[in-house]
């Protein structure tokens, strides 16, 4: 079964204009499902980072909001994997519980626009 908004991914991911997403939504209702669903049917490589409980992860966004340092740990410290734009999808989970992992949705948009970044979380 397809979802209508797999549809709207697939429209995101296209565009040449993106932004990075925030899906949001009440708890349990397959935001993470949906989001790695549409990276395995829609990416080569799929880097996923969850905020719940996890203050590594939340560190990485303390220092400052530099797109390429932040890629750069989260890939190389966090994943283990190199993250490209255009060929990786990267996706924020439980974004809720790392405000500034939202606020730095604004420098990827301005610094790195090629890059497809989905975050995703309740009660946002």
């Amino acid at each position: 079964m397809e979802r209508k908004v797999f549809l709207q991914l697939k429209t995101w991911k296209d565009k040449k204009n993106r932004k990075p997403l925030l899906l949001t939504g009440v708890r349990q209702c397959g935001k993470t499902f949906l989001v790695k669903d549409f990276a395995k049917k829609e990416f080569t490589d799929f880097a996923y980072f969850n905020f719940d409980g996890n203050e590594g992860l939340h560190s990485v966004f303390d220092y400052d909001f530099d797109v390429k340092r932040i890629l750069d740990e989260l890939g190389t410290v966090v994943s283990q994997k190199k993250i490209i734009p255009g060929t990786t999808l990267v996706f924020f989970d439980e974004t809720r519980d790392c405000p500034r992992a939202i606020q730095a949705l604004k420098y990827f948009c301005e610094d790195m626009p090629e890059l497809h970044l989905i975050a995703a979380g309740s009660l946002l």
